[in-house]
């Protein structure tokens, strides 16, 4: 052990105390005259500025160090454009001191560009950058700008994408008659060098040098590398349904697999948060009221290439359903209600299934449907659940059923072309009539089948209804025209069977009254063929209107010419009249139509079947359909169901033609997976023929032709 002795200690003693004095003589205050202030290390911000807002006068005293110069270091902080300030004395005289005020400012963006990018376009990275030109940049604005891009990436499955932020300098430019070109060197590397172009004009030149010279150029150089895929998915805590079950309730999420040629496996982070409700939700589908995902890791692999999904769910109980009772429903009958509801004592509580057959479902046979197609609008349901036992559920619905509601007025809105009653007429929601939403939802479905407007604006917006008071409610359709109408026109020559053309118009949305205004409903189509060397020519025109006098009776004419001079020669002459009308039942989707037409036929060299010569055909037809679909150029749910018969000559008509004709078609629609997009189309297409009198050949003209759409 070291002894340390009184004198020792003593000399230790007096040192410390006179680096004290020697400290306290440096940091002693001293009062100051300022003879002058000068600025170093600006290069954008005026120096004269800078003093003002330092605080800082000549002829003043100041004290050194002191709050004075303290506080003018605060005042030039608070402007945000320097990343270091400094007072300095630059010069001491007798009479006093020239000061120095040293900044060093924060760079101004000329501009920030992107590069290495493939897998994410450049505008939508841009949306990230939000930096103005001439702005002040601070580091920790280039970084924030950089992690929104690595999100963007993430979001994207990339999650070994490297973003590096670069500053350029520039240092020269080029001019040529209608360009300036800058260049800029990389600050660290100046080797690397970006050309950024400028329109010119006699004044660009300078004005431009001199506001890019201080300025940098950011650029984010973008390293995609691969994307990162699921390698596994897997499930603990889940002991009644499988890894496999769970794994299909994911719908975007999914493993990587050889066979799946079709799929990427690219990990998604915002659609797997999405698939972690579709977890929970497959389990309130079957039963397990209490089952929620409880946490989920994501284990990446070292180069990030490729990840495992680990979810630790608490499945609880299956429940299911014992008893269900009703409250405050008095306009309805407790049985009818829990038909609608479809749930049996017993049943596995399903709980999107019970909410959809309670609240809305797709094809509106829900409880609330119930009321609000009879007036209840402002009806309420409050359905309270109670566990009993281990595994079992009561579920007591309270009903307040209030009053109905009667519609008041009907607006229509949007309709630049068509009339107010051609789109009125369509409507099912009539004033003074109660408020039915199923007639809402079917006057949308109406309006979609004139296709004057944008379908899928009308079922998303297309209408609306407001409380007027506290018994009637104001409609409005809202609607957005679109073009309707069909042009055709074209011509073309070859040398062997010299022109050909045609010149056809449509017009769906024709108004005879107001031929150059249309709007009116009705259907005027023209169209005229010739080609092949004059070998083949076919003229037809004809009128529709839909709704005669102001009902829902169609009446139309055809008006035709056909000359056709190759594989057999025919000409063929005629008119044909249309009567039809919507039916009310067995509901108001069926339609009947009767056909009268009348037509000249000749064939000549119709070969050995073809019944050659001129005849005389007046034909009969009559067809009774059905079609309740959404959509008339691309239906997703409905179907189109159709009969149509045609006898010509036989013992009802004259002429010269006999046969018989029986059409039926029929089409599915039903959607896939809840989505518009994908959608289960099936049909049946079958049509017979036969001659009324034996060894009467049936004209080419009438026959059914192999072909498909």
């Amino acid at each position: 052990m070291r002894i340390f002795s009184r004198n020792y200690l003593l000399n230790i003693f007096f040192l410390l105390l006179l680096f004290s004095f020697f400290l306290a003589a440096q940091t002693a205050p001293k009062t100051y005259k300022i003879l002058g202030i000068s600025v170093e290390g600006n290069t954008s911000a005026d120096a004269r500025t800078i003093v003002a807002n330092s605080g800082l006068k000549t002829g003043d005293e100041i004290q050194i160090p002191g709050d004075q110069t303290i506080g003018a270091i605060k005042q030039l902080w608070t402007l945000n454009i320097f990343s270091n300030v400094e007072v300095l004395i630059e010069k001491e005289l007798a009479d006093g001191v020239f000061l120095l005020i040293k900044v060093e400012e924060y760079p101004r963006i000329e501009k920030a560009v992107v590069e290495g990018n493939d897998e994410i376009s450049t505008s939508k990275i841009e949306e990230k950058i939000n930096f103005i030109r001439g702005q002040i940049l601070k580091t920790f604005e280039v970084q924030k700008i950089k992690l929104k891009i690595m999100k963007l990436y993430e979001e994207d499955g990339y999650f070994n994408a490297q973003i590096t932020p670069k500053f350029f300098q520039f240092f020269q430019a080029d001019t040529s008659d209608d360009k300036i070109v800058t260049h800029w060197r990389n600050k660290k590397d100046l080797s690397e060098e970006y050309k950024l172009e400028f329109d010119k004009d006699d004044k660009t030149y300078t004005n431009l040098i001199y506001k890019i010279k201080d300025r940098v150029l950011l650029k984010y150089t973008i390293v995609e590398n691969d994307v990162t895929k699921v390698r596994k998915i897997t499930f603990s805590g889940n002991n009644d349904l499988s890894d496999s079950d769970l794994k299909g309730a994911f719908k975007e999420t999914e493993e990587s697999k050889w066979w799946k040629f079709w799929s990427s496996a690219k990990f998604d982070k915002n659609k797997y948060e999405e698939d972690k409700k579709l977890v929970q939700k497959h389990y309130l589908k079957n039963g397990y009221r209490d089952a929620e995902v409880i946490s989920d890791s994501l284990v990446y692999s070292n180069d990030k290439k490729d990840l495992e999904i680990i979810l630790n769910v608490a499945e609880g109980p299956k429940y299911k359903v014992r008893n269900i009772s009703w409250e405050g429903n008095t306009i309805y009958t407790s049985e009818a209600l829990n038909e609608r509801l479809g749930f049996q004592k017993g049943d596995v509580f399903d709980y999107e299934l019970f909410n959809q057959n309670l609240r809305g479902n797709e094809k509106q046979t829900d409880v609330a449907a119930m009321y609000l197609d009879n007036g209840y609008l402002t009806f309420n349901m409050n359905a309270v659940e109670t566990k009993v036992a281990a595994d079992s559920i009561d579920i007591n619905i309270q009903v307040s059923e209030r009053n109905q509601f009667k519609i008041g007025k009907v607006d229509i809105y949007g309709n630049d072309k068509s009339k107010d009653k051609v789109i009125r007429r369509e409507l099912y929601t009539i004033p003074g009539d109660y408020f039915n939403r199923a007639y809402m939802f079917r006057s949308l479905q109406q309006l979609a089948n004139l296709q004057f407007f944008n379908v899928e604006k009308l079922y998303q917006e297309g209408v609306d209804y407001q409380l007027a008071n506290d018994s009637t409610v104001d409609v409005a359709f809202k609607v957005e025209e679109k073009s309707s109408d069909y042009l055709n026109a074209s011509v073309g020559y070859s040398g062997s069977f010299g022109f050909s053309g045609s010149v056809g118009i449509t017009l769906t949305n024709f108004s005879m009254a107001e031929p150059f205004q249309l709007g009116g409903g009705q259907i005027l189509s023209f169209n005229w063929q010739f080609g092949v060397g004059n070998l083949y020519r076919t003229f037809s025109l004809g009128f529709t209107e839909p709704w005669l006098y102001d009902t829902p009776t169609l009446v139309g004419f055809d008006f035709f010419d056909t000359r056709q001079q190759y594989i057999y020669d025919l000409s063929q002459s005629g008119a044909s009249v249309r009567v039809g009308r919507r039916l009310k039942w067995p509901d108001d989707y069926f339609y009947v139509q009767g056909t009268f037409r009348f037509q000249s036929n000749n064939v000549i060299n119709g070969g050995s079947y073809y019944r050659e010569g001129k005849t005389q055909q007046f034909t009969l037809g009559a067809s009774i359909s059905r079609k309740n679909v959404d959509n008339p150029i691309f239906p997703s749910i409905g179907s189109s169901v159709g009969l149509d018969a045609e006898i010509s000559g036989g013992p009802f008509l004259p002429g010269d033609v006999d046969y018989y004709k029986i059409n039926f078609k029929a089409e599915w629609y039903k959607r896939l997976f809840g989505t518009s997009r994908l959608v289960l189309f099936s049909a049946a297409d079958l049509g017979y023929l036969e001659e009324l009198k034996k060894g009467t050949p049936i004209q080419p003209f009438e026959y059914f032709y192999m072909g498909g759409n």
